[in-house]
């Protein structure tokens, strides 16, 4: 049973559990990620010198990569390709295999989408502390306890999840901007839990009905055997993307055949449930297209039912509660690189920041394409004994593939290049986003103050051009990610940018895939459009902190404003788009599992089954890593981790 046929698994495999990109003192490791390695480019418009930088510092015994075969300057197990949430998940999982595995990052920070930077404050703040940004997602669910969040999963197989200190809060704000600020409809509080906050919320908001039949749409998606509790019955951990799942899912397939017809439910559109079982209030409607916009960057009518499904537990289950990581999302994939490099009996692991990969090494053998190693920047050229993973996107690795053809006349690897490019161009994409970091004075703001907050008119179409506004303010939970007496703020518009308006400003005129160093200019068009489209960002902020213009030209605040080709540039990603969309035709995405035409090259990510989200690319690296031990270690693995309560 491959990942395609899991697909019809289902989103059963929890991949999807929601760390959505919605998004007391320190404690004294909170403050040891504060200091740890702060990158200065993210989201903004610096530039990252084009040197390779090691990140770790494990014994140099474990780093010893001398090559066998003195064509390559290295030599490794496996190369992952990208530092992303799902390019770490995989590298740690190999590493945990006892693979010799080297991880190689373009940026000059880990964590792809989910990284975090830092500015300096100015010298008037009297201050040596930064502000310290989180660039992407940073609304999570069950990361603080062992369970099925597949990220969850990878730090508890990597031996790194204590590392981090959470802060666990049971809610966020909600902005309906279809009213005026002043009028109590535009205001409600999403409250986590099964104590009817949320439902007397929904009442005040919309009418008894409403909450009615939310009420009892509730009931039906999570009784028992239900949709919301199929969602998450098969792990990650479990699948793999060849044969050998026949094995690692024998002791699932019980379950497997206790989701029944269910799965067909769980892999189309989430509207195919509200219809199934009568939810037909409009504000129910639009609040599930909004929950599945935050998930996916799609409405509801087209994301899978599974990651809605499951966030209805994480968000509705008795007690149920949303994490932060304190010392911001970098603490988080600190663990992850922690979990990389851990010396260990055997396998290591070593990431490698500013080491952009130029080429794959293709050959052609026995009438087959395969990747034997990648050749970066400066010229290294390194091989890969058991494979590369790559976390680019689909479309990005298509161009690099394009980039490695090194003879033409190899007819066979032309062959399979073309059919990765002609996979990425059928490949639908969403929006991209534009981002707003400020540093502001904390002085006179309300003591309550959330952390996360939605503003939206839920009057119009949640895809509607700059429709929602996800923001975070993360130092009501850790103090220390700012100088004493600021906050930091982090706004931006969800997958609903239009790439087209910016592409113009590209040296090219149009995306290749291929990302430079500095590839557009900062013109004075470029600047009243960056303006312009931050305007969004501003007013949804307001609605927030009403002063929050003035609070942000005080002097020492800090105002960093990130375009899509800012998203493009630093976090790799074509189009600076979110992730993919259902191709032409059909309702939802249908994604390709780990393994690519090539022999020897797999692939991870949000462009992989089972898509977007960190635990839908926490998934997937987990199923590529999985992909290239034998099942055996893999069930030696998963039973271990079963003994522990940390798999169920």
């Amino acid at each position: 049973m491959t990942v395609r046929s899991a697909a019809a698994l289902l989103a059963i495999c929890g991949c999807h559990a929601p760390v959505a990109a919605f998004a007391p003192a320190a404690s004294s490791r909170a403050k040891c990620a504060h200091d740890r390695h702060r990158n200065q480019a993210a989201c903004t418009e610096l530039r990252a010198t084009p040197t390779n930088v090691k990140y770790g510092a494990g014994p140099p015994e474990l780093f010893d990569s001398s090559p066998a075969d003195s064509d390559y300057d290295e030599e490794w197990d496996v190369i992952v390709v990208g530092s992303g949430v799902g390019g770490l998940s995989a590298a740690a999982m190999c590493a945990r295999y006892g693979m010799k595995t080297l991880c190689v990052e373009a940026h000059d920070a880990p964590g792809g989408v989910a990284h975090s930077f830092e500015r300096k404050p100015a010298s008037s703040v009297g201050s040596d502390t930064p502000f310290v940004f989180d660039s992407g997602p940073s609304l999570l669910s069950g990361m603080s306890a062992k369970g099925t969040n597949p990220l969850r999963q990878v730090l508890d197989a990597v031996g790194t999840a204590g590392e981090i200190d959470w802060v666990t809060y049971d809610g966020w704000m909600v902005y309906d901007t279809a009213y005026p600020a002043d009028d109590e409809r535009s205001t409600f509080r999403l409250t986590t839990g099964s104590g009817g906050a949320w439902e007397s919320a929904i009442e005040r908001k919309a009418g008894s009905e409403s909450r009615k039949e939310f009420e009892a749409f509730r009931e039906r998606m999570m009784q028992p055997n239900g949709l919301s509790e199929s969602s998450a019955l098969i792990p990650p951990l479990a699948l793999r993307g060849d044969l050998g799942a026949a094995l690692s899912m024998l002791s699932y397939i019980p379950k497997f055949l206790k989701i029944g017809l269910q799965g067909t439910l769980l892999t189309g559109a989430f509207t195919e449930c509200m219809d199934l079982y009568g939810l037909k209030d409009e504000f129910n409607r639009k609040w599930f297209d909004y929950l599945a916009f935050a998930l996916s960057g799609l409405d509801a009518a087209h994301t899978q039912a599974a990651p809605v499904a499951y966030t209805m537990i994480d968000l509705h289950k008795e007690g149920a509660m949303l994490d932060y990581p304190m010392g911001g999302m970098e603490s988080m994939i600190q663990a992850l690189v922690s979990g990389l490099e851990m010396k260990r009996e055997i396998g290591s692991g070593e990431l490698r920041l500013k080491s952009r990969v130029e080429k794959f090494i293709l050959d052609e053998s026995n009438g087959k394409a395969e990747c034997n190693g990648v050749v970066l920047e400066d010229g290294t050229k390194i091989h890969a004994r058991k494979g590369v993973i790559c976390n680019a996107p689909l479309w990005n690795m298509a161009k690099l593939l394009e980039d490695s053809v090194a003879n033409p006349a190899d007819e066979k690897v032309a062959a399979v290049v073309k059919e990765v490019r002609k996979q990425a161009n059928q490949m639908e994409m969403t929006g991209s986003f534009m981002h707003l970091h400020l540093g502001i004075p904390s002085d006179g703001l309300p003591e309550d103050l959330d952390c996360h907050h939605s503003v939206l008119n839920l009057e119009d179409d949640i895809t509607a051009e700059q429709n929602l506004v996800i923001v975070s303010i993360p130092t009501i939970f850790d103090p220390s990610l700012a100088p004493e007496g600021y906050h930091v703020v982090h706004a931006y518009t969800a997958a609903s940018e239009n790439f087209s308006d910016w592409e113009s400003q590209l040296d090219t005129g149009n995306d290749s895939g291929k990302t430079e160093a500095s590839d557009y200019k900062r013109t004075q068009s470029y600047k009243e459009l960056k303006e312009q489209n931050a305007e969004a960002l501003w007013l949804a902020l307001e609605r927030i902190i009403p002063d929050i213009r003035r609070r942000a030209k005080r002097d020492g605040s800090v105002v960093e404003i990130g375009t899509p080709l800012t998203h493009r540039r630093f976090n790799r990603r074509f189009r600076g788009t979110y992730g993919p969309a259902p191709s032409n035709g059909k309702d939802v995405w249908e994604l390709p599992g780990p393994k690519t035409p090539v022999e020897g090259l797999l692939a991870c990510g949000d462009t992989t089954f089972p898509g977007i989200g960190l635990p839908g690319v926490a998934a997937s690296g987990t199923i590529a890593a999985n992909t290239l031990v034998n099942p055996t270690d893999q069930l030696s693995l998963m039973g271990e981790l079963k003994r522990t309560g940390a798999l169920q």
